[in-house]
């Protein structure tokens, strides 16, 4: 399958063969923004934003694996002792679920079925969970040849590990790969250190020196 892939980026006029395409999921090819918010809202009122700061803090911090269920809640937790309110069980299982069922960006769907129907080897980089994960691809996972959580790696982006042993269990080699994500501070600043090639899914507006406004708007 591998020997079927294309080029998806020219450079000064010369074509670059890519064995693989690799994406963050949460954030890049779906909305975990809108459905965590939605979720810590409901909760406390005006504590969204931070919430996504002491999880990124969280995640940058860890020198050990332990399930992305327990760094939401872990991060819940802190936000809503910041905030003054009480943390409960039952709003940590309420956020988990919420996150589990993020809903892709339309964009995504088309774009991943488009590279799919050209031929493109596929596959999936995620700081999570393999339940949770399992959750909010049901239904789309013939869209990914390779998917490759932290609980395999043992490790959470940015940490390059993530991706040197993501790369490893799916025998790649990284000068072979292209990594599409919306964060730069999670993907494709620890991506890029590692020669990775890297593309900016712009959702967010962070300035990236590749970058495409909609997945279905990646060609070759």
């Amino acid at each position: 399958m591998l020997e079927h892939t294309k080029s998806i980026i020219s450079r000064k006029g010369q074509r670059d063969i890519v064995k693989i395409l690799t994406f963050d999921l949460y954030g890049t090819l779906v909305d975990w923004g809108e459905s965590i918010s939605k979720a810590i809202e409901f909760i406390c009122q005006g504590a969204s934003k931070r919430f996504f700061e002491n999880e990124f803090s969280i995640v940058r911090g860890l020198k050990t694996y332990v399930p992305y269920s327990s760094i939401l809640s872990q991060a819940l937790e802190m936000t809503l002792k910041e905030k003054g309110v009480e943390f409960k069980e039952e709003y940590a299982r309420l956020l988990i679920t919420a996150f589990s069922k993020s809903q892709f960006f339309p964009d995504s769907i088309l774009g991943l079925i488009m590279l799919k129907k050209k031929g493109y080897v596929t596959g999936v980089i995620s700081n999570t969970e393999k339940g949770l994960l399992k959750v909010t691809l049901a239904g789309v996972e013939d869209l990914f040849d390779y998917i490759v959580t932290a609980e395999d790696t043992g490790f959470y982006k940015p940490n390059r590990k993530a991706f040197t042993r993501a790369y490893e269990i799916m025998g790649v080699d990284l000068k072979d790969v292209i990594h599409v994500s919306a964060y730069p501070q999670y993907d494709l600043e620890p991506a890029s250190e590692l020669g990775v090639e890297t593309v900016c899914l712009n959702r967010y507006g962070y300035s990236w020196e590749r970058s495409v406004q909609r997945l279905d708007m990646l060609e070759p």
